[in-house]
């Protein structure tokens, strides 16, 4: 008896973690985004197995909360509106969530364009480095 009622609270314990989490579900599409402007259009093997390894990492700080941003990311992070992850959520609750999802892959579209033209800490434009098959 003492093992079922175990269960039945882990179980309830996660379907209430699972409705009141933060979701990220913000995050693979401007990962798959980058991959889709950047790396499989380069066709740069480099570029390509430089991006394998850093994935997330690209903009994000390993070893650090997803809030923290490398130099690229704080770049994009600066041309997009708001807090991407909020403004998701907020879309959610609203029952806008594709429309607004839409919207911030633009807005990431037009900020990776102006970002590979800035200078990386390297003195390379970021541009310059992803034809090198380096990433920030």
């Amino acid at each position: 008896m003492k093992m079922k009622k175990l269960i039945v609270s882990l179980v309830c314990g996660a379907v209430f973690y699972c409705l009141c989490a933060d979701s990220a579900w913000a995050l693979p599409p401007f990962k798959k985004a980058f991959d889709l402007k950047f790396v499989k259009k380069s066709g740069n093997d480099a570029l390509i197995a430089e991006f394998k390894k850093k994935k997330c990492f690209t903009c994000h700080i390993k070893g650090k909360k997803k809030t923290h941003h490398n130099a690229f990311g704080e770049e994009l992070e600066d041309l997009i509106e708001g807090n991407a992850k909020k403004r998701l959520k907020a879309a959610r609750e609203a029952g806008n969530a594709k429309d607004e999802k839409a919207k911030l892959l633009k807005e990431l579209d037009a900020a990776f364009d102006k970002v590979i033209k800035m200078k990386a800490e390297s003195g390379q434009t970021y541009e310059e480095m992803f034809k090198e098959g380096k990433l920030p």
